[in-house]
């Protein structure tokens, strides 16, 4: 679904943001702010695949998070929520620490509350809450329309996370760009496979996860087993799937999803996890150049987050597209451990898994 954005409709002169009463959200508040999202923003988070923005999803992505349920707070008005507003909690792992933060995310106002403030009041708000509670910074991705707000309430852009491409029909790309119109999507998305569930029974899974380590000073998401259950089998729809091939400390993990995107389709490695043993970097080439020729995409994309993901992702034919990505956006509250900074994009190493919206 769209995330970052706020509902349209005008405000009649009676409302006033003195009537609002912001408070902590609470269970008994659930149905009510998914109906207002869903009036705000839309039916389905996934509109391709028609997954609805409803009380699973919510659960999920809110709820049953391996970092924590969500802080949310919401704007009630007369006795009806008008406005509401989700951080979802996330950890960093720097080195032997883990860094506590949340990404800023759905967002919704009451049509007839637009204007008064509500996405800002709320917003600040929850950001002094999560300042107290210790939480290192917010970070977020939003979009064109809602970033300049963000800026205006102390959030600092960091340019676009470059994206790596590796065409698969460039000839139908090129066209489609020179001739300024969307391509109709060669292949329809998808759910995911099978193999996603079985990845979490290979008895193998655990000591190639443990391998990975902790990173080089670096902001990494961790990749534990409670991490990517939650992520990415338990998400409502199944729509990622899973291709491995470890032993021990060698080997790869690839998860990746099927996607369209203006009007070309996409294979999408979400996670490109290699383990130190000697010949992992060998068998996760050729896990992707096994998964690729047969995606029936116009284009496939990673994200490289240290020096050794750039070289293997150049061994397997990508590219660098610093101009598709992401643009991140990161409001600081507390400091981190030896001084790192969060503004310095040399501080982070992504994947596509950790920006994509969700």
């Amino acid at each position: 679904m769209p995330t970052d954005a706020r509902a349209g409709g005008a405000a009649p002169a009676s409302t006033a943001a003195a009537d609002l009463t912001i408070r902590p959200a609470t269970e008994a508040d659930t149905e009510e702010i998914i109906q207002l999202v869903r009036m705000s923003l839309g039916e389905y988070w996934n509109v391709a695949l028609k997954l609805p923005f409803d009380i699973h999803y919510w659960s999920w992505k809110h709820l049953d998070n391996a970092f924590g349920a969500s802080a949310c707070l919401v704007a009630e008005a007369g006795g009806k929520i008008v406005g509401v507003r989700v951080f979802m909690r996330w950890e960093w792992q720097l080195g032997g620490e883990r860094v506590r933060a949340v990404r800023a995310l759905d967002t919704a106002t009451h049509p007839e509350w637009r204007g008064k403030g509500i996405f800002s009041r709320l917003t600040l708000a929850l950001v002094e809450e999560m300042k107290q509670e210790g939480v290192s910074f917010v970070f977020n991705t939003p979009n064109d329309l809602s970033r300049p707000g963000y800026l205006k309430m102390g959030w600092s852009a960091m340019g676009r996370v470059s994206l790596w491409i590796r065409p698969q029909r460039p000839v139908r790309i090129l066209r489609s760009l020179l001739s300024k119109s969307a391509p109709a999507p060669t292949a329809s998305e998808a759910p995911g496979g099978t193999r996603m569930a079985d990845l979490f029974r290979d008895p193998k899974l655990d000591g190639f996860l443990q391998s990975l380590g902790e990173g080089k000073g670096k902001l990494r998401t961790p990749r534990t087993r409670e991490y990517l259950q939650w992520r990415y089998r338990d998400i409502p729809g199944g729509i990622y799937d899973a291709a491995w091939d470890f032993d021990g400390s060698a080997g790869a993990l690839a998860i990746f999803r099927r996607k369209n995107r203006k009007g070309f389709s996409e294979l999408r490695f979400c996670e490109i996890l290699v383990g130190p043993g000697s010949g992992s970097a060998r068998r996760a080439r050729a896990l992707l150049r096994g998964l690729m020729p047969d995606a029936g995409v116009d284009y496939v994309s990673a994200m490289a987050g240290s020096a050794r993901e750039q070289r293997l992702l150049l061994s397997a034919g990508f590219l660098p597209a610093p101009r598709l990505g992401p643009i991140l956006t990161v409001r600081p509250l507390n400091a981190l451990p030896d001084g790192v900074d969060p503004l310095d994009r040399s501080s982070w190493r992504f994947s596509l898994g950790d920006l994509e919206l969700f």
